[in-house]
């Protein structure tokens, strides 16, 4: 007989733990992020340089008159530095011309991305100060706003 009678009687949980501890860890594994990380849904490829990702070109860019801190005084009043970008620019219209910032339909031609070329169209060619952004920053951002569209 066994010292524990009631032990007996009591079945056996290591099996249901296990089976409990691999579904918590197959629902949390992978998540693809949010709008505010769209590098992250590519799957590890990039266009963008070894070490560089839109954010970082935008915050080393940008963020000098398109910031929180600076909405208002400088950059049109557009803030990049707020929460849910690149889906912001889907619903934002320019100051310069109230054209849509990003085209939904085809996001790769958006005025945003526009603004980065020596003839956007209207007002004047971004970042100001007359470095332009090289070609590899160009492409990282254009995927990062593809990346970012919202769906239909």
């Amino acid at each position: 007989m066994s010292a524990n009678p009631t032990a007996a009687r009591r079945p056996y949980r290591a099996p249901l733990a296990t089976l409990f501890a691999a579904a918590l860890l197959a629902t949390t594994a992978g998540c693809a992020g949010g709008l505010d990380e769209p590098e992250r849904f590519t799957g590890g490829t990039s266009s963008c340089a070894p070490g560089t990702t839109a954010s970082s070109i935008i915050q080393a860019q940008c963020l000098s008159c398109h910031s929180t801190d600076a909405k208002g005084s400088a950059g049109g009043g557009f803030d990049l530095q707020a929460s849910g970008l690149p889906g912001r620019l889907y619903t934002t219209n320019a100051a310069c011309n109230s054209a849509p910032l990003a085209d939904s339909a085809n996001p790769s031609q958006s005025f945003f991305l526009k603004k980065l070329t020596a003839s956007p169209g209207c007002g004047s060619q971004m970042p100001l100060g007359g470095t332009a952004l090289n070609a590899a920053d160009t492409a990282c951002l254009t995927n990062w706003l593809v990346a970012g569209k919202p769906s239909p």
